[in-house]
């Protein structure tokens, strides 16, 4: 098994409370297979509206993928997985190098990448759970 199979595989195996339920869907014409524990479930459940879960690619000095939950999408239109959630991805880049601007913010200022060659780069696999009070997640490109 490679580095990263044996990471995801002992992610889930301490991340899992059950069942793993899951789903395919399609973000700009690509698969993307959506999981998420049974745990993550009974949480979606008790919400009154959807989560939305942005898997966003930021490339900056080097590329990061982070993975934020919202209560409602930011300027996507995202992909319902069932009726509690739904996901988009959402690469960006920095618009300015300042470390000043960077210590305010927390990150670079950011845009939106809209070419061809990001909308090759979508997601092939989530994974979302909820644990300890916390949403978590990853996703693999």
């Amino acid at each position: 098994m490679s580095r990263l199979s044996v990471h995801f595989h002992k992610f889930l195996a301490n991340a899992l409370n059950g069942e793993l339920l899951s789903k395919k869907i399609s973000i700009n014409n690509r698969l993307l297979l959506v999981e998420w524990t049974a745990r993550a479930q009974r949480e979606l459940d008790r919400r009154k509206r959807p989560l939305y879960v942005e898997m966003e690619l930021y490339f900056s000095c080097m590329v990061k993928k982070y993975i934020h939950f919202h209560e409602k999408p930011r300027n996507k239109t995202p992909v319902y997985v069932n009726e509690k959630f739904a996901v988009y991805f959402r690469p960006v880049t920095s618009s300015n190098c300042s470390l000043e601007i960077a210590a305010n913010l927390g990150r670079q200022p950011e845009i939106e990448l809209h070419n061809k060659a990001v909308t090759r780069l979508v997601p092939k696999r989530i994974f979302i759970d909820f644990k300890n009070t916390q949403w978590i997640g990853e996703y693999w490109l």
